[in-house]
C-alpha cells in the first residue's frame, strides 16, 4: 500500500507516491480436514493422505476400514475390490508382490458381497491359509487370516458385516499357554499357526487391557522357540525390560516375562517333550521358474 504526498514544484502540485513498509504474514501449518494430520506451513498436499489442503473435505467418507484389504509385514495395506483381485508379480496384478518366489498370476482374492475367496492359480511355490496350503478350487476366507504367497505373509483384514466361514476346531492339541501372571483366567492356547493378539474381538487372543493396541502382535510357535512380533502397537512390546522393534519376529525365553499393554505374561510349555525341535525343517521356497529365467536372461545380456 502506499500513501500520496503533494509537493509544490515551480508553480505546479505534483504527486509523490510514498512506500509503505510491507507488512510479513507468517504462514500457519494447516491441518488436514480427511486424516487431522497437521501439515507444515506451505504444503499444498496433506503429507499424509494426499488430500490437498485447499479443496473443502466431503460431507460424509468412508469410515476407516471400509474395505477388504490386505496388509504385509512391513504394515503396507493392499485395498481388494469387488470381483477378482489378482495376485502376483505380474505388473497388471491388483496386489503387485516383487518376490522372486511369488508366480506372474500366483493366486486370486475374490469378493462376493459380505464373503470373500482365494484360490492358487498353479503358483509354483504355493499359497497357504492360517498355514495350510490352497488348492485351485474357491477357499472362503475368514476375518484376520494369515496368508503367505511364496515366502511373503500377508494378513487378510475384512470390514464388519462379511460373513465368518465356519473354521474347524484345532485337531492338534496346544503346545504351551500363554499365562496371565496376575489374572489365571487369561490363559490362552498356543499353536504352531500364527495367532493374532489384540484388544478387538476377531483377534485370535483378546486381551481386555485399553493399553493393548485393537492389533497388538502375533505370536507362534517356532520349533522349540515361541516368537512374538509387535504389529506397531502403541504402547509396545516388552520382554523383561526391553522393548522389542516393531515388525521383527522375536524369541520369548522361556522364563522371560512378557508385558503386551499394562498385562504381563509367562509362556507354560504343556510339557518337555513337546519343546523339543520338529524332525524335519521347513521347505524353503524355490525362486519362481519364470523369475529365474528372467533372471539368467538379465545375466546373459
Amino acid at each position: 500500500m502506499q500513501t500520496e504526498t503533494t509537493v509544490a514544484v515551480g508553480g505546479e502540485a505534483t504527486v509523490a507516491m510514498a512506500p509503505v513498509p510491507q507488512t510479513t504474514i507468517a504462514m500457519a501449518p494447516a491441518q488436514c480436514s480427511i486424516c487431522a494430520q497437521t501439515n507444515p506451513p506451505g504444503e499444498q498436499y496433506c503429507i499424509e493422505c494426499g488430500f490437498l489442503l485447499s479443496s473443502i473435505a466431503p460431507e460424509t467418507t468412508e469410515p476407516a476400514g471400509a474395505y477388504p484389504q490386505l496388509r504385509d509385514s512391513a504394515g503396507r495395506e493392499y485395498l481388494l475390490k469387488a470381483g477378482e483381485n489378482l495376485i502376483g508379480r505380474d505388473p497388471s496384478a491388483d496386489v503387485l508382490i516383487s518376490d522372486g518366489t511369488v508366480s506372474r498370476r500366483h493366486a486370486c482374492i475374490t469378493i462376493e458381497e459380505n464373503r470373500a475367496y482365494i484360490q492358487d492359480l498353479g503358483s509354483t511355490n504355493g499359497t497357504r491359509l492360517n498355514g495350510e496350503p490352497v488348492g485351485t478350487e474357491r477357499v472362503p476366507l475368514p476375518p484376520n487370516a494369515e496368508l503367505q504367497f511364496g515366502s511373503v505373509a500377508m494378513t487378510l483384514e475384512l470390514p464388519e458385516g462379511f460373513e465368518t466361514p465356519a473354521v474347524a476346531a484345532e485337531v492338534a492339541p496346544p503346545l504351551a499357554y500363554l499365562v496371565g501372571v496376575s489374572d489365571a483366567s487369561l490363559r490362552f492356547p498356543l499353536f504352531t499357526r500364527p495367532q493374532r493378539i489384540g484388544r478387538r474381538a476377531g483377534n485370535d487372543i483378546v486381551i481386555p487391557d485399553a493399553y493393548v493396541s485393537g492389533q497388538h502382535a502375533v505370536i507362534e510357535i517356532v520349533g522349540a522357540d515361541v516368537r512374538i512380533t509387535d504389529l506397531g502397537s502403541t504402547n509396545g512390546t516388552f520382554i523383561g525390560e526391553t522393548k522389542i522393534a516393531p515388525n521383527m519376529p522375536t524369541t520369548v525365553p522361556g522364563d522371560a516375562l512378557l508385558t503386551l499393554g499394562k498385562t504381563q505374561f509367562r509362556i507354560e510349555w504343556v510339557s518337555a517333550e513337546t519343546a523339543e525341535p520338529a524332525d524335519e525343517p521347513a521347505a524353503e521356497s524355490e525362486p519362481d521358474a519364470e523369475a529365474q529365467a528372467e533372471a539368467n536372461s538379465t545375466d546373459e545380456a
